[in-house]
């Protein structure tokens, strides 16, 4: 199976694994013919790499594109040494590019993972890693088999305290199951140590509407789409317009910084603007204005 880099405003989203074995009932990647079983990108690293320095929009440097790893299958399943190594590997070849570096997962890292990320890092801000959660209490009913979100946590202090910037996407935000648990989840990140957090929109395509609906989940009409930025382009419908607005004052209340992109969080931790320009061109309100793009 192939799939080439995705890009959109600023950034490139690549993929050493397809398909993932966490079934999320939220995941868009099932919709597009990905599995519950990761395999490999047969368009490898080299043909990655020759497609970032041809493509137009791509800048080469701490300056440059930002290159998020693992937009189509989480690059770390626990279950699986072989397919880690093999996102190492992709890891440390991406690396050398020194662009800012987005790489998530929802899994617990092991030692060797960590070391590997460590390795890679070259400066403050170079690797940004993000694990991501919607709920603490109720999280088995909407990803049935990725890991504990506390596990998750204790993977992101790791990091952190070895000098790897960290995030946590809280992602994406569903009703009824996140906002009820904000005690808890504001909990847990201030237990970890967590300093930012990206609150992410649930996005809906007939696939996740099912499975949502499968545990009871009230869907409503659509009132609004936004774009997918790993889909080049697709758009989908919002599934809690407006509904996150009290949450992230919660959070932000505990001294968590806020933010609605995490492309924003990198620019952030590096203080330099946002590649993608949501300070002057922002039609979903993702600017939180922070004060780093002028």
């Amino acid at each position: 199976m192939i799939r080439k880099p995705d890009y959109e405003r600023g950034r490139f989203f690549v993929s050493p694994l397809l398909g993932c074995n966490a079934s999320c009932r939220f995941c868009y990647i099932y919709d597009k013919g990905y599995t519950k079983k990761a395999i490999r990108n047969e368009f490898d690293i080299h043909l990655v790499m020759d497609f970032l320095e041809s493509h137009e929009s791509f800048s080469k440097g701490i300056q440059g594109s930002i290159i998020s790893i693992g937009a189509w299958g989480d690059p770390f399943p626990r279950y699986n040494k072989e397919l880690c190594t093999h996102s190492l590997e992709w890891l440390k070849k991406i690396s050398e590019l020194q662009n800012p570096i987005q790489i998530m997962s929802r899994y617990e890292l092991n030692t060797e993972i960590i070391n590997g990320i460590v390795e890679c890092n070259k400066y403050k801000g170079h690797i940004l890693y993000s694990t991501s959660i919607s709920s603490i209490n109720n999280f088995r009913k909407i990803e049935p088999y990725a890991d504990d979100p506390i596990n998750r946590l204790r993977s992101i202090e790791k990091l952190d305290n070895l000098g790897v910037a960290t995030n946590v996407m809280i992602k994406p935000f569903i009703p009824g199951i996140t906002d009820i648990d904000v005690e808890n989840i504001v909990k847990a990140l201030k237990d970890h140590n967590v300093r930012q957090c990206v609150v992410g929109d649930l996005l809906l395509d007939d696939t996740i509407k099912i499975k949502l609906s499968e545990i009871g989940f009230n869907i409503s009409e659509p009132i609004d789409m936004q774009v997918l930025d790993c889909t080049s382009g697709e758009s989908y419908e919002l599934g809690n317009s407006g509904q996150s607005e009290s949450f992230c004052q919660s959070i932000s209340d505990s001294g968590i910084k806020v933010f609605r992109k995490s492309s924003c969080v990198n620019s952030y931790i590096l203080n330099r603007p946002n590649p993608a320009n949501y300070i002057n061109f922002d039609p979903n309100n993702y600017c939180i204005k922070c004060g780093v793009c002028k």
